[in-house]
């Protein structure tokens, strides 16, 4: 079933720090996410806000993700903790019918580009992929709006164009969002 895959990606993400990826003194490999071509990446660069870039990860089906800053396990907690922030890509029809689901992304959007909700987490809509943003310790709420106000291009290079942080974002077709086109 695909929203339990969902689940899963997105706790195997926020599980980024329980596994020892991204704890403390990162030497994340930025150049792998700058060399995905089948899709754009965003990021906010090698820092944000009060942390920064601590794990690059490109996986199956050209999923990406950029982690933030760092946490800690509590004491005695078997379990991981979630990073202040993670940044999630995919590409846009990946599961979008369920990431699509909720029509919040018909009236909200930033720099042009719907935003909709999912797992509690703004997924921000362009033309070829899928942003989800995440928060975690030792972070706000709004953290992952203000990140998504700051995307810009992570591997221009190889699908362009080159967005900067004060450029419009290519949204995606409400149409296709709407499940009344297919997504290809």
């Amino acid at each position: 079933m695909i929203v339990p895959a969902l689940v899963v990606v997105a706790l195997l993400g926020l599980a980024g720090c329980a596994s020892g990826r991204g704890v403390g003194g990162g030497d994340p490999d930025i150049e792998s996410g700058q060399n995905v071509g089948g899709h754009p990446l965003y990021w906010v660069g090698k820092h944000f806000e009060k942390w920064d870039l601590e794990h690059v990860e490109v996986g199956v089906g050209e999923f990406a993700s950029f982690t933030y800053g760092t946490c800690k396990i509590p004491a005695g907690d078997e379990g991981g903790c979630p990073p202040p922030l993670q940044i999630q890509i995919q590409p846009l029809c990946a599961h979008l019918r369920e990431v699509a689901a909720a029509p919040i992304w018909k009236r909200r959007q930033v720099r042009g580009a719907p935003v909709g909700t999912i797992d509690s987490a703004p997924v921000l809509f362009t033309n070829r992929a899928q942003v989800k943003v995440y928060w975690g310790q030792g972070s706000d709420p709004g953290v992952p709006m203000r990140a998504l106000r700051a995307l810009r291009s992570a591997n221009a290079n190889k699908v362009g164009p080159e967005i900067d942080r004060d450029d419009p974002l290519p949204p995606a077709p409400r149409a296709i969002l709407a499940g009344e086109r297919p997504c290809a």
